[in-house]
């Protein structure tokens, strides 16, 4: 299994400790809200380490934000500083900053936080 493909495996299943409804990269048109979306860009690789940035976004719908507030809160707090390991991938996360997202429906309520993941390959350096 590649790298990339691990990391993402043990993020939707971090993720999924936070929220019910977690989708890589693009949410299916039919997604129940509240749900979380993630999506990794690999941005360097040093001596074995590999950067990744982690984008996170929390979305829910209607006129109240405190679901979404609650939801990106519970995201930052598991993802900051959390350590993985097994056989393959050994990796850190740590936040970076959240932002309000405004989209053209002014219904949907989006909160958008990036994270910095350090990852090591344990297998085939």
């Amino acid at each position: 299994m590649s790298k990339t493909t691990e990391l993402r495996k043990q993020l939707k299943i971090i993720l999924k400790t936070v929220a019910d409804r977690v989708y890589h990269e693009e949410a299916p048109p039919t997604a129940l809200y509240p749900y979380v979306v993630y999506e990794s860009s690999e941005l360097a690789y040093e001596n074995g380490k590999t950067t990744f940035q982690l984008e996170v976004n929390v979305l829910d719908y209607g006129e109240d934000s405190s679901t979404v507030e609650i939801l990106s809160d519970l995201v930052q707090n598991t993802l900051n500083k959390y350590y993985f390991i097994n056989d393959t991938i050994q990796f850190t996360t740590y936040k970076g900053n959240k932002n309000i997202i405004k989209e053209e429906d002014k219904k949907i309520i989006r909160r958008k936080m990036n994270f910095e993941i350090q990852l090591h390959e344990l297998k085939g350096e």
